[in-house]
């Protein structure tokens, strides 16, 4: 997925270049198109430590955590839409504040995948 945003935002920032070089000049774009490759890059990184790294499963309950410790959601499971067996998009309810997690199947081993998506799909069902 990294590799994905990463090549995304490559593709981008040769638009950019291409879109402003004719009206500014070769050396005039340049500037810019680097601030917004830098931009960009800061977003992706941003994404990227925001990723959940730890799941908590409990029976009613689900919490996500960062690499670093941090708390992303915790709370009740309120829904989920399953995409095939590749994609599972989670709402975990905490309070009046919903949030969604994205859990790739090859992110975690096959059989909590499985359980989760049951869970989940319970949890929509009520």
């Amino acid at each position: 997925m990294q590799l994905l945003v990463a090549a995304g935002l490559g593709v981008a920032t040769a638009a950019v270049y291409t879109t402003l070089a004719p009206w500014l000049g070769v050396w005039q774009a340049l500037p810019l198109t680097l601030a917004f490759l830098a931009t960009g890059g800061l977003a992706a990184a941003a994404w990227r430590r925001k990723q959940p790294a730890f799941l908590e499963i409990g029976s009613d309950f689900l919490a996500a955590w960062s690499g670093d410790g941090a708390c992303l959601a915790a709370g009740r499971l309120a829904g989920a839409s399953q995409w095939g067996a590749w994609l599972l998009a989670l709402v975990v309810e905490q309070g009046a504040r919903r949030t969604t997690i994205l859990v790739a199947a090859d992110a975690i081993p096959a059989e909590t995948f499985r359980m989760l998506a049951v869970r989940a799909r319970s949890a929509a069902g009520r």
